[in-house]
C-alpha cells in the first residue's frame, strides 16, 4: 500500500519524487486519498505524518530529472494509474 511519509532529507527518502502539473510529464497519476484503508492502489496514496506507518519516505524535489518517480495529481481515482508501464517503481509501490 503506498501509505507515505514526506520528509525534507533526501538522505532519509526511500526515493525523490518530483510533482509536476504537465500530464505528459508523468510516470504516475495519483489520486491522493483521506484514509489508510482507501489506499490500495499503488496510484491511491495517503500521506502519514507518523514514519511507523508509512510504507516508503519520499523527498519532494523541484527538478524532474534529480527524480526517481515524477508524478501529477489527479482529482479521480478512475484517472490515477501509471502512464510509464515499465517504470522500476512498479513493482515496489
Amino acid at each position: 500500500m503506498p501509505i507515505m511519509l514526506k520528509t525534507d532529507t533526501r538522505a532519509e527518502a526511500d526515493f525523490q519524487i518530483c510533482v509536476v502539473d504537465n500530464r505528459g510529464d508523468a510516470d504516475l497519476f495519483v489520486a491522493r486519498v483521506g484514509t489508510r484503508a482507501e489506499a490500495r492502489n499503488p496510484a491511491y496514496w495517503f500521506y502519514t505524518d507518523t514514519r511507523a506507518d508509512a510504507d516508503h519516505v519520499v523527498h519532494i524535489v523541484e527538478n524532474r530529472g534529480s527524480s526517481h518517480l515524477n508524478i501529477c495529481y489527479v482529482e479521480s481515482r478512475g484517472e490515477a494509474g501509471w502512464r510509464v508501464v515499465d517504470h522500476p517503481l512498479k513493482d515496489i509501490l
